[in-house]
């Protein structure tokens, strides 16, 4: 079941000056309880196998999704926990305390390309693609980095231009994709956040 709380979004919004890491609310400490509780039995286990290997532990990952920390940052709306920075440092902290690849990979997910969504997308794209992201059921990613420009995101050639029919072609290559593929079959994510230039305009 996803963990409920009264952490609210307030910290998430234009007004970061009213952030307070060094004093976290009894509801921030009851979730990292929860958090560190979850890490000792399900993560740290698996930790040294899956680093060892270089393999990637998709049925954890999706089991976040029952906790509701996929779409932790995301209105409850579109089926996210509707939490604050606060709650996502804690998040991050105490996953990144015993497997620090699968931390990235989660905030690869959660922040790169859902929360990304959550702020940037259309209603369209929010209603259809938030709760399966949210719940576990896609993996997404996003593929900014470039060979020769890294994430030096003024300096990036792809391209996406929209054509008569109203489809987007995107040209250009991009690299680094963390959660690009979430197998050793190298099955891409269900879902990817791309960026590209849609006109010359360097702003």
């Amino acid at each position: 079941m996803p963990y409920t709380t009264n952490i609210t979004r307030r910290s998430m919004g234009s007004d970061w000056q009213s952030i307070d890491l060094a004093n976290p609310t009894e509801e921030h400490a009851m979730l990292r309880a929860m958090i560190r509780s979850f890490v000792s039995e399900e993560v740290e286990p698996q930790a040294l196998e899956y680093d060892k290997f270089e393999k990637f532990n998709q049925d954890l990952f999706r089991k976040l999704g029952d906790y509701g920390l996929l779409g932790i940052s995301v209105p409850e709306e579109y089926g996210g926990s509707g939490m604050d920075a606060t709650a996502v440092a804690i998040v991050n902290e105490e996953l990144s305390y015993s497997d620090p690849g699968f931390c990235l990979a989660y905030l690869a997910h959660s922040q790169l390309m859902v929360n990304n969504l959550a702020y940037n997308g259309n209603e369209e794209q929010k209603n259809r693609i938030l709760p399966k992201v949210c719940s576990g059921e896609w993996i997404g990613c996003m593929a900014m980095s470039e060979p020769g420009y890294g994430t030096d995101v003024l300096g990036m050639q792809t391209s996406a231009k929209l054509n008569s029919d109203g489809n987007w072609v995107v040209n250009g290559r991009k690299m680094w994709i963390t959660n690009g593929s979430i197998d050793d079959e190298s099955t891409p994510a269900d879902i990817c956040w791309l960026y590209a230039r849609t006109g010359t305009d360097s702003k």
